[in-house]
């Protein structure tokens, strides 16, 4: 069984960010020739010195006792603090990322390098008590340093045990709770040197278990950090085989916290609710959302859609050119390919025709002519003006005398494609109704960006 064993010094750097707000006094000891005062820096320690440390100092002899004045620190409980207990199950995830660093150059720069998940467990809380000793041989030397300190305590001082930026329990404070003023006996017929006033304090700290730390690898983060490349290469290095690195052309971008709409020729920017607004209640901005990972590049730069699972091949993504849009900041104006788009299962239709309206040759569409093909968004009605007999969904196409249904949707559970001539989209017949194939909305993981 592997050994678990855990000691990051927390305890040790609260006493020790303790004694240091004692460290830096001083007593005036006289006047020297010039009659300028005479400083002294009064030195502080940790209270329980050991046997064989003291004995040294005392240069190992009975007969000498400490210097003075000095200041000694020390533990005097360490209790459970439970009104300030939390859940103890908490769990606290912080995303971090690191800058990119230059092997070349030895330096960091400006762009983002590994990005990890740091997860806090709960702190457990705890009230440290100390006590901090005077030792001083007269009353003057007494009063100096207690007015020096005192005045700092009005009652707390915060303090601080580091400087990492995701530790939650590097601040506390340190409460002055009780003063005595002198270890010495009113009338006390023993002759002692040395005087020792104590003063009391109170410092809640929190002591932290192990955090987990983990870094991200997965691909809907940033892979621009890996390599840039054109399609076939990217195919390559996915498969893990042997790819030329020196055809660098795109940085690949996408997130796991974003959506995108397509619609109409336009990429909106979606938050993971599925609104356009930021943590701030901003209008979520392309530019600023692409600024970290490079320069979009009109029309060079590309959006590819994954429409259906992730295990589709990759040469059924759809493609399109990025451009800004002249006066929405939240879209990009995108350039279809449309041979990237899924391959037509069925001859394309002129237009989508409600039968309960309009037929052809009522004036406002035109007069049927040999191969015109509608789809329907309503059954033919019972006056036969078609001369057919159809239903919502269906297809219709004249023969030259007659029309008749080409696409019967009610026994079709096949995906079918097909072309709108009239508004130039392709509509997917899914099962049950005909959609546009391929807009709408993309969850992450099913769009990205190629800078």
């Amino acid at each position: 069984m592997a050994q678990q064993y855990f000691y990051d010094k927390q305890i040790r750097r609260y006493i020790q960010q303790f004694i240091r707000l004692f460290s830096g006094f001083s007593v005036e000891m006289g006047k020297n020739d010039q009659d300028l005062s005479i400083f002294q820096q009064v030195p502080v320690r940790y209270g329980d010195i050991n046997r064989m440390a003291a004995h040294i100092t005392r240069e190992n002899s009975e007969n000498i006792i400490n210097t003075v004045p000095f200041i000694s620190c020390y533990v005097t409980s360490l209790d459970m603090l439970p009104e300030r207990r939390t859940y103890q199950d908490h769990v606290d995830k912080v995303q971090v990322f690191e800058k990119k660093y230059d092997n070349e150059t030895g330096e960091y720069t400006n762009e983002r390098g590994n990005s990890y998940t740091v997860e806090r467990h709960a702190p457990v809380p705890y009230m440290l008590q100390m006590n901090c000793d005077i030792w001083t041989s007269n009353t003057d030397q007494k009063l100096q340093l207690m007015e020096q300190i005192l005045v700092l305590f009005n009652p707390t001082l915060d303090i601080r045990t580091n400087d990492s930026p995701i530790d939650w329990t590097a601040l506390s404070h340190v409460e002055l709770t009780n003063t005595t003023w002198s270890t010495r006996s009113v009338g006390s017929s023993i002759d002692d040197i040395i005087d020792v006033a104590t003063l009391s304090f109170n410092i809640p700290i929190h002591i932290n278990p192990p955090a987990k730390v983990k870094q991200q690898k997965l691909i809907h983060t940033i892979i621009s950090e890996l390599y840039n490349l054109d399609d076939t290469n990217l195919d390559l290095f996915r498969e893990e085989k042997s790819f030329d690195t020196q055809t660098l052309q795109y940085t690949i971008v996408t997130y796991e916290d974003r959506k995108v709409k397509y619609e109409d020729g336009t990429l909106q920017l979606l938050n993971a609710n599925g609104q356009k607004l930021d943590n701030d209640g901003l209008i979520l901005d392309w530019t600023k959302e692409l600024k970290p990972f490079g320069v979009l590049r009109t029309g060079i730069s590309q959006l590819r859609l994954r429409k259906n699972s992730v295990t589709n091949p990759k040469s059924d993504d759809i493609i399109g050119k990025l451009d800004f849009h002249p006066s929405n900041p939240n879209l990009l104006t995108v350039d279809v390919d449309q041979s990237t788009l899924p391959t037509n299962t069925l001859t394309a239709v002129n237009a989508i025709l409600d039968p309960v309206i309009n037929y052809p040759g009522d004036g406002t569409v035109p007069a049927a002519v040999l191969g015109q093909r509608y789809i329907l968004i309503n059954d033919t009605p019972s006056n036969q003006l078609l001369n057919v007999v159809a239903h919502k969904y269906d297809i219709i196409e004249y023969n030259g005398s007659a029309w008749n249904v080409s696409f019967d949707a009610s026994t079709t559970i096949d995906t079918q494609y097909v072309t709108n001539v009239a508004s130039n989209d392709q509509l997917e017949w899914n099962g049950k109704e005909w959609v546009n194939s391929y807009e709408g909305i993309y969850n992450a993981g099913f769009w990205r960006l190629y800078l």
